[in-house]
């Protein structure tokens, strides 16, 4: 039984020196690895890189107006339909109002009715001030009541005044015109509807756009907004139009992310003099990222990826110092990153996991 134990002992002190023997023999074989690998550096360069990015587009109006009626009222004529272009101030259509007309109509009379009683008041104050140039002729309260009595019925005939300025300007919306040149892309009403404020079930009587010239507007992620400015070169391809390829440049930007989506919507004005472009279209756009400002440019070979995140390898008197980054645009063996960097850092080219911080590296 003793002997048995023995032989257990000894055959697992076995194994332990086994073991140790060979992870010595993997460390030993893993150093001379490192000294026989040859090493390559190149030097860091801050410079952004210009990455051609592709996007989905739309083209929409640069105008577009849903017009509804400003009083209650019969759609008495519509002049225009769908497809009809219109230039600016054209009558589109007229509404019939019977009533406003009629409170026009009394609103003239009460101002004339005013003016009138206005007119009385001041030449009988005006009779008093002369009367009162022989003293004792008029009591004083006498000449500030009559002076009272004008004051109010001057401000009545302003009062009266605005009132029928008011109904003249309700009036004129009865007539309904265009207020930009276009073309009516929908009409909703005939005569005889009833339209007004909140009224209708179809919407806007008549829809304007404009379509001689257009929006061709696109969302640009996030990553790549800060690079994009306005004046910046763009190349649009319509799928309506297919072979053909057109150019245009960034008119405005929104300045702003839409939360939902991280993007920032860019426009480029489009000329459509000759309407080839219809609004809803779709379009694919190429825009150019000019490069992320700060950014450093290293080859794709010299990033590892590792379960700690991505990182370089900086040499500095021969010895290895490992640098966290992140990545930006890529373009072709060349990427953006940034990090604790520096212009002209040294770092490997072609590193691996194995290279730990602080490594000797032998050039």
């Amino acid at each position: 039984m003793r002997t048995d134990k023995m032989l257990v002992y000894i055959y697992t002190l076995g194994l332990v020196a086994l073991g140790a023997c060979q992870s010595k023999e993997q460390e030993k074989k893993t150093e001379e690895k490192k000294a026989i690998r040859t090493f390559h550096l190149t030097s860091v360069e801050q410079k952004g890189i210009a990455q051609e990015i592709h996007l989905p587009a739309e083209f929409k109006p640069f105008q577009e107006v849903s017009m509804y009626a400003k009083v209650s009222g019969f759609v008495e004529k519509v002049l225009v339909d769908r497809g009809s272009a219109v230039r600016r101030n054209q009558v589109l259509l007229t509404i019939e109002a019977p009533e406003t007309e009629e409170q026009l109509v009394a609103a003239r009379s009460k101002l004339m009715q005013a003016e009138a009683v206005f007119v009385g008041s001041k030449d009988n104050y005006q009779r008093m001030v002369n009367s009162n140039q022989l003293a004792g002729s008029v009591a004083a309260l006498d000449l500030k009541l009559a002076y009272s009595r004008m004051i109010s019925d001057s401000a009545a005939v302003v009062g009266e005044r605005a009132n029928l300025r008011s109904l003249e300007k309700i009036k004129s919306y009865l007539i309904v015109r265009a207020p930009f040149d276009g073309v009516i892309t929908q009409r909703n009403v005939h005569p005889g509807t009833l339209v007004g404020p909140g009224e209708g079930a179809d919407g806007a009587m008549l829809v304007l756009q404009q379509q001689t010239k257009l929006r061709l507007v696109v969302d640009v992620p996030e990553t790549y907004s800060a690079q994009i400015r306005p004046g910046d070169l763009v190349m649009y391809y319509v799928n309506a139009l297919p072979g053909r390829a057109f150019k245009g440049k960034v008119a405005r930007t929104s300045g702003s992310l839409n939360q939902r989506f991280r993007s920032e919507t860019v426009e480029i004005d489009v000329d459509n003099i000759g309407q080839q472009f219809k609004p809803g279209m779709f379009a694919e756009i190429t825009l150019t990222a000019q490069g992320t400002p700060g950014a450093f440019m290293v080859p794709s070979s010299a990033i590892v990826t590792s379960t700690g995140g991505k990182y370089i390898i900086r040499v500095e008197d021969q010895k290895a110092h490992i640098l966290h980054i992140q990545e930006g645009n890529k373009a072709g063996s060349q990427i953006e990153v940034f990090g604790n960097l520096a212009p002209n850092d040294r770092i490997l080219v072609n590193p691996g996991e194995d290279i730990k911080d602080g490594d000797q590296i032998n050039i």
